[in-house]
């Protein structure tokens, strides 16, 4: 090891600085892969790679990278940090090549939101989204990376003084002393990002430190013709109030709901009776003698019931009107008092994905 690294990796010579640290492009001979071994150049800031790997072995995201392996660097002691290499353009470069249509736009979004959400649900807060911390694979899916900042929810979710990156901080990491937060901060960074996004600069406001909240800003004023429903959600982003703002699963929900516009199946059992539900055939009614009646219609983004009369429970919940239906329940038709006499129908959604 003439170069403190294991020799299963070898040098590229290929190199990349930023941030904390360096990264060592490597090709693994054992597993006939590409990776990238990132070091920590201040030896002070060792304990910020140890949170990063913390971080990484926790996660499994297909938009989050993955960690291989860890070693000391026999040479100058460092340690290092093996992961998967994604060799593509960052969102810098994404925004540069000029114009995209609002599907681009809510499809990079959804990904975002997905990685996000994902790290969220393994109870970490990254601390440090931004445009530089995300790539391309090869296969367009976007990775999120460098944990450097990464801190656990309860656990060691405060610091003393600033830190993050000016422009993508929430107004609350600007506070003096010791600075609690929590994933509420990722949920702004993700705003800031949604914002740049769509190549218009982001207001001036928003780049202070702390940045601005007073003048209300709005995703309606954007050339994306962006759907209302996520307007609300992405100025709720970029909020004062940490505990209003959305949380990344709800978004991911609503991206995934408005990417798969028109693509959802649904189908009803009821007895020897099956209906279908989708793009083709919009709505289906059911009126059932001495139980009552029931329409349920497809908006393209959700099923709702768009006429009910009599006693109507979806996972014994009594139902009106408007009501959306989750995507597997079942439907009863009765009051209570009719006990095994009532009628049971079963409605199941098909799962389909979003394709990136």
């Amino acid at each position: 090891m003439p170069n403190g690294i294991p020799p299963r990796y070898v040098p590229t010579g290929r190199v990349l600085t930023g941030g904390m640290g360096e990264v060592l492009i490597c090709q693994d001979t054992s597993l006939e892969r590409e990776v990238a071994i990132k070091f920590i150049q201040d030896v002070r800031d060792q304990h910020r790679l140890f949170d990063e790997i913390a971080a990484l072995q926790k996660i499994r995201s297909k938009h989050v990278v993955q960690i291989f392996d860890v070693f000391l660097n026999e040479v100058d002691r460092r340690i290092g940090i093996v992961q998967e290499y994604i060799s593509g353009n960052d969102l810098v470069s994404f925004v540069e090549r000029g114009s995209i249509s609002i599907n681009e736009y809510l499809k990079v979004l959804y990904q975002i939101a997905s990685g996000i959400g994902d790290i969220h649900a393994q109870g970490l807060i990254h601390r440090d989204v931004k445009p530089n911390n995300m790539k391309f694979d090869q296969s367009n899916i976007i990775k999120i990376f460098d944990f450097g900042l990464a801190r656990f929810s309860g656990k060691n979710d405060s610091t003393l003084g600033f830190a993050g990156t000016p422009g993508f901080a929430a107004p609350e990491l600007y506070r003096s002393g010791l600075v609690p937060f929590t994933t509420a901060v990722d949920t702004y960074a993700f705003g800031i990002i949604a914002w740049y996004l769509s190549g218009i600069e982001i207001p001036e406001s928003l780049l202070g430190r702390p940045p601005s909240l007073a003048n209300a800003l709005s995703f309606s004023s954007l050339s994306l013709a962006i759907p209302a429903s996520i307007v609300d959600l992405l100025d709720r982003t970029l909020i004062e109030d940490i505990n209003s703002r959305p949380s990344m699963s709800d978004i991911t929900n609503l991206l995934r709901n408005y990417l798969l516009k028109d693509k959802h199946r649904a189908l009803l059992v009821y007895g020897n009776n099956t209906y279908t539900l989708s793009n083709a055939k919009r709505l289906v009614k059911l009126d059932v003698q001495n139980y009552g009646s029931l329409h349920i219609r497809y908006t393209g983004l959700d099923f709702l019931i768009d006429f009910v009369n009599g006693s109507v429970f979806v996972n014994n919940q009594i139902v009106r009107q408007g009501f959306v239906l989750p995507k597997d329940c079942v439907i009863t038709l009765g009051d209570p008092s009719l006990k095994a006499s009532r009628l049971f129908i079963t409605f199941d959604v098909s799962n389909p994905e979003v394709v990136l």
